[in-house]
């Protein structure tokens, strides 16, 4: 990983926004709208905030709680009796009362044995992980914009290069019909430029249902309607596209900790073990500070008085004794998944490296394609031009002639083709270096 696949002058300048490379500013604005405006962006953005309030949420458990209220009452009570002291007997009559209070009330948890400061870190850890989650989806949505957008402009390219060969063998056809007329070929090779022009026609359907389905994933990617996104037609886009195929060059360590992915799946790991650990805490015994103070009196002239005043604190300790295995159950739930967070971790790592090998093999294999293509070019354009000239001196038929100029057609759309192959690649080696 750590050799350049091209010269140093070559290499990306800026690897955060690789595809700038590509010299496409149509490209850019597309990349740039899908990063602020896709729905995928909108739910990972989402996700984050949640993750936010838990945060705030777990904070918030170590602060005091506090409680106020205001209460009035009425009732009637009903006909009572009772002895005094000295044993007569006592009727109070039916009679209604009222009652005024106002109160506070606090309650404090202490964290003795650090159980509410292992749930700051598992909301921490997981906070961390949606921060991850959420440049991993702008990391990849980049990738799919070009990768939508490269195929686009290759069912232009091709429809260009199928339009140009459907009116040489229309050509072809027209004049092997005359020359059937003079008895100068069989009906066999008239039969099979008709084949070859039928293929023609089919292969430009395709090219449209090609550009039709990019241009709904471009739109989507984008968060737009397919009728918002009027992209006027490039025929030679990979033909100009000069991309050499480097890549940064970059260590397996250094690889892995720009991984987006990698990074969320670590902190996962992390939050998971908290959250085992203050899962087992919580069978310890738990201390509370409460207090209250008030006023409560019978009527409103005398409720802020002194005398109504009334204050009570406490501190409790409390454990559970019998739970029926409760506390049992979720420990072990919660070790199992923090072994399977770890799992889910070594997995990822292994999946990134092997990614990353794939896609550096893959652009080098690509990058070799391209120049074979190249070359075959080359020779086709050659052999098109020394047609040409023999024919321009009455030494070649023009049937022969357009029978190059097909081949070399061909091998033009083979070379497009090839440079398609190198840009997924060396767009899906961008990726898998976490860039």
């Amino acid at each position: 990983w750590s050799a350049p696949t091209a010269a140093p002058d070559q290499a990306v300048s800026k690897a955060d926004i690789w595809w700038h490379e590509l010299a496409d500013e149509q490209l850019n604005r597309l990349v740039e709208h899908a990063l602020n405006n896709s729905p995928d962006i909108g739910i990972a953005a989402a996700r984050l905030q949640q993750a936010r309030a838990l945060v705030s949420e777990a904070d918030a458990n170590r602060m005091p709680q506090i409680d106020a209220g205001l209460g009035a009452l009425h009732n009637r009570v009903p006909q009572s009796v009772w002895r005094d002291t000295q044993g007569a007997r006592q009727i109070i009559p039916p009679h209604r009362q009222s009652g005024f209070t106002a109160r506070i009330d606090g309650r404090l948890e202490v964290d003795v044995w650090g159980r509410l400061a292992l749930g700051q870190r598992v909301a921490a850890a997981d906070l961390a992980a949606s921060q991850d989650d959420l440049r991993a989806v702008r990391q990849w949505l980049a990738r799919d914009v070009v990768l939508a957008y490269a195929d686009l402009r290759l069912a232009d390219e091709r429809t260009a290069i199928s339009g140009q060969a459907r009116r040489i063998l229309d050509e072809m056809l027209d004049s092997a019909r005359q020359r059937l007329s003079a008895g100068l070929v069989s009906q066999e090779q008239v039969r099979y430029l008709e084949r070859l022009v039928a293929d023609q026609v089919d292969a430009h359907t395709l090219r449209d249902q090609e550009r039709q389905s990019a241009l709904n994933r471009l739109a989507s990617l984008l968060g737009q309607w397919t009728s918002q996104l009027p992209l006027s037609t490039h025929a030679g886009y990979f033909t100009e596209l000069a991309l050499s195929g480097a890549v940064t060059p970059d260590l397996p360590a250094q690889a892995l900790e720009r991984r987006a992915d990698v990074s969320a799946s670590w902190h996962r790991v992390l939050a998971a073990g908290d959250h085992a650990e203050r899962v087992r805490l919580e069978r310890y015994p738990a201390l509370n500070l409460t207090g209250s103070a008030g006023f409560i009196s019978p009527a409103l002239r005398g409720w802020l008085s002194t005398d109504a005043l009334a204050w009570a604190a406490q501190s409790l300790i409390q454990t559970r004794v019998f739970d029926g295995g409760r506390l049992q159950a979720r420990g072990a739930q919660a070790r199992a998944m923090a072994d399977e967070s770890m799992a889910r971790y070594r997995k990822t790592v292994l999946a990134a490296l092997a990614e990353v090998e794939t896609a550096l093999s893959l652009t080098q294999t690509a990058g070799e394609r391209v120049m074979l293509a190249q070359a075959e070019l080359v020779r086709r354009r050659a052999d098109t031009r020394q047609l040409a000239d023999l024919h321009a001196a009455g030494l070649a038929a023009r049937p022969a002639l357009l029978e190059r100029e097909v081949a070399r057609l061909g091998a033009e759309e083979i070379l497009s083709l090839r440079r398609h192959e190198l840009l997924v690649a060396w767009s899906q080696a961008q990726t898998a270096l976490g860039r």
